[in-house]
């Protein structure tokens, strides 16, 4: 590194002799035209919309830059802040200038927020191992806040608030950083993958509307999903367990009817629940499937038990199938809904859709 360091000064001094290389003065100290450095920009594409939201949904990004070897360099930050909102430009870009020349490898995670701010927040937190210059990239983790039960499991304690929501992001190939003022740039962009997903959950009843109630009912997702990796991998060694941050009941806008079409005098009710979790994964095995589990605060019965993975990627059409795997539908997909009925307080059948398609699906689990 030093000899690349030392090239890269005999190389200034040289140009230095020139006045001039292209439209760019190197007689003067304003650089302010001229390309240098290495610029970073960041792409959210890996969506189902197959769109750049870069823009529109990320409000802060930490990138972190790592030598050849994967060691820490150097990290850089940059947010929306103070009524500034750099981020939101198309043009944005992240310019870099104090690298020595060299090959590196570049680590982003994203969010809407600077990571500062959503340490202070009430939320659980995607908390991020400490780095310093030296730090090997494998030690770049992330874990989810959870406090431990007697039973062994794990709770995410959300304090009634959603995560905060999290990209990862991770250059296949180093890039080259060339000697600074010598006017050979460099361009970079970083992919990201949003890992944090919201799940809407509805309940009916069909016997009867008019009697749900969504605090009859106890409602959690099982996970094992909670220690994201340097790659965003996983360490599923802990099992958790996620509470709604949010739970409500709402009238529908109709009479409502029993099962056999008799009007019951009155409006029915409609039970809703908003989850946020981590990253939903798609195992060979599906007993290592995350799972949504609700049962009847009443009765004591479980009436739900639904695999999140499996029922949430059969929204893929007959094209999808062939366009995505199950876990690349997932990993696109962010906000899922899934319309609950039950009849006599049993399942009966789901509606599963996600916001920005415009077809939904429909489940049968019992025999009309």
């Amino acid at each position: 590194m030093n000899r690349l360091i030392n090239k890269c000064y005999a190389l200034l001094l040289s140009m230095l002799a020139v006045s001039m290389l292209g439209s760019c003065d190197m007689m003067t100290d304003d650089m302010e035209d001229c390309p240098y450095g290495l610029y970073v920009t960041f792409k959210y594409d890996y969506n189902l919309q197959r769109a750049d939201m870069f823009n529109d949904h990320v409000g802060s990004v930490t990138l972190y830059v790592f030598d050849e070897s994967g060691k820490l360099v150097k990290t850089y930050e940059e947010s929306n802040a103070d009524g500034m909102a750099p981020l939101a430009s198309p043009a944005y870009a992240m310019h870099i200038t104090d690298l020595p020349p060299g090959r590196y490898r570049l680590l982003a995670l994203a969010g809407q927020r600077p990571y500062a701010e959503q340490l202070e927040s009430g939320r659980a937190k995607f908390v991020r191992a400490e780095m310093t210059a030296g730090s090997d990239i494998t030690s770049l983790d992330v874990s989810l806040d959870k406090q431990q039960r007697a039973d062994g499991l794990y709770d995410i304690v959300n304090n009634g608030l959603p995560l905060d929501t999290l990209w990862h992001g991770l250059t296949a190939e180093p890039v080259q950083v060339y000697c600074p003022y010598t006017y050979h740039p460099t361009y970079a962009t970083v992919s990201l993958v949003r890992d944090t997903k919201k799940i809407n959950v509805t309940l009916r009843e069909l016997d009867d509307p008019t009697q749900m109630d969504i605090d009859d009912y106890d409602l959690r997702i099982y996970d094992r999903n909670s220690h994201i990796l340097w790659d965003n991998s996983l360490d599923e060694t802990d099992a958790v367990v996620y509470t709604p941050h949010a739970v409500w009941n709402t009238d529908d806008r109709t009479p409502a009817v029993d099962a056999e079409g008799n009007p019951l005098g009155e409006v029915g009710r409609i039970g809703h629940a908003d989850f946020m979790t981590s990253r939903l994964i798609y195992h060979d095995d599906a007993a290592d499937d995350g799972r949504l589990v609700i049962t009847s605060k009443l009765s004591g019965e479980e009436v739900v038990r639904l695999n999140l993975p499996d029922i949430l990627s059969r929204l893929r059409t007959s094209e999808d199938r062939y366009r995505y795997t199950e876990q690349e539908f997932l990993d696109r997909g962010y906000d899922y809904q899934l319309d609950i009925f039950l009849r006599g307080g049993r399942l009966s059948y789901v509606n599963i859709s996600i916001s920005v398609l415009s077809w939904s699906k429909r489940i049968q689990f019992e025999e009309l």
